[in-house]
C-alpha cells in the first residue's frame, strides 16, 4: 500500500493533493517538534486546549522553507490519531478552521456533559454547585 501524499486546501477553497509532503524529508528524525522546525514550520496556535479535549487543531506557520511549500500545516489531532492537511495562505487558514470549528465544539461539549452526568471534573463539581443554589 502505498502513502499518500497530504491535501491542501487553496485560497480558492479547493482541496489539492500535494506533489510531496513538506515534511517527508525529515522523516529520518523522530520528534515531531525538531521535523517541523527542520522544515520551517513553528507553532503559531491550536484550536482547543491540546490534550485537554478530545479533538482539536495543532496549527504551524511557515516561517522560511521553500516557497513552494503551504503556508499553514495544520494537525488534526485527538488522543489516538492525527492527521496533516496544510492551507495554502491565512484566508485557507481560516476557511478550514471555521469547518472543523463545529466538530471541535461538539467533541468539547460532549465531553463537558459527560464529566457532569460523571461528576468527574472540577469543573462539573462547580456547575453542580452553582445549578443546587438556584
Amino acid at each position: 500500500m502505498t502513502k499518500k501524499n497530504p491535501f491542501m486546501l487553496t485560497t480558492t477553497d479547493q482541496w489539492i493533493e500535494l506533489e510531496s509532503d513538506p515534511l517527508a524529508r525529515f522523516a529520518h528524525i523522530p520528534d515531531h517538534e525538531t521535523s517541523t522546525k527542520k522544515a520551517g514550520y513553528s507553532e503559531w496556535g491550536t484550536l482547543s486546549r491540546k490534550d485537554l479535549t478530545p479533538l482539536w487543531l495543532e496549527i504551524y506557520h511557515r516561517t522560511d522553507g521553500l516557497d513552494s511549500d503551504p503556508e499553514f500545516m495544520v494537525v488534526i489531532c485527538n488522543h489516538h490519531f492525527f492527521q496533516t492537511v496544510y492551507a495554502e495562505s491565512a484566508p485557507a487558514l481560516m476557511n478550514l478552521q471555521a469547518r472543523w470549528a463545529p466538530a471541535i465544539q461538539a467533541a468539547a461539549v460532549t465531553q463537558v456533559l459527560g464529566e457532569l452526568e460523571d461528576g468527574d471534573s472540577t469543573f462539573a463539581s462547580l456547575v453542580q454547585q452553582a445549578l443546587s443554589r438556584g
